[in-house]
């Protein structure tokens, strides 16, 4: 009885020395002041077969805060950090502290050209499938839109790109074709 007393007690006293609303977001801006790019376009047959590879996502019954919710959820899977070398065996005595090496590219200039070329679609559709597998199950849509727009809504702040995609994903149903490939 005397454990169970004292558990309550210190409950009690760490809940009232923890600060109330730490972890409190920023009230959301109202959806009419977020600026979006115009997704239409006037050539529809480009749209459509570009649609697996510029779209964005669109959910009927979402709110804006909820579509905010789940954007800024599947978004921090985005995250691609540089690859860590780690070595076979570590001593005790040795540090921990070791620089990473990095070796020669062992396909040469020509490699590197090749690389450099094909990283950046590697890269889109990388992140469309993750961001397609984590928003399709949350019951989103996607719609297909220009190439210039899907660059306003996947590059620069991460925050404002987050509050752009939400208010397309709780807006109004898109004119174009949904992708179903």
């Amino acid at each position: 009885m005397r454990k169970l007393l004292f558990c309550i007690l210190m409950t009690s006293a760490v809940a009232n020395l923890w600060p109330q609303g730490a972890y409190a977001r920023d009230p959301l801006p109202d959806p009419a002041t977020i600026e979006i790019p115009d997704v239409s376009s006037a050539d529809a047959k480009k749209l459509e077969k570009q649609g697996h590879k510029f779209f964005y996502f669109y959910n009927p019954t979402v709110s804006f805060s909820e579509a905010h919710e789940d954007l800024t959820d599947c978004r921090r899977h985005l995250e691609v950090g540089a690859a860590v070398l780690l070595p076979g065996y570590i001593p005790w005595v040795e540090s921990v502290d070791r620089e990473i090496e990095y070796g020669p590219n062992p396909y040469g200039l020509v490699g590197a050209i090749i690389g450099a070329i094909i990283a950046g679609p590697l890269e889109r559709g990388a992140r469309n499938n993750k961001m397609r597998m984590c928003m399709g199950p949350r019951g989103y849509l996607r719609y297909p839109l220009p190439e210039e727009a899907w660059k306003t809504l996947n590059e620069g702040d991460e925050e404002t790109l987050i509050l752009m995609q939400a208010k397309l994903a709780s807006g109004s149903k898109p004119l174009a074709q949904e992708v179903t490939e």
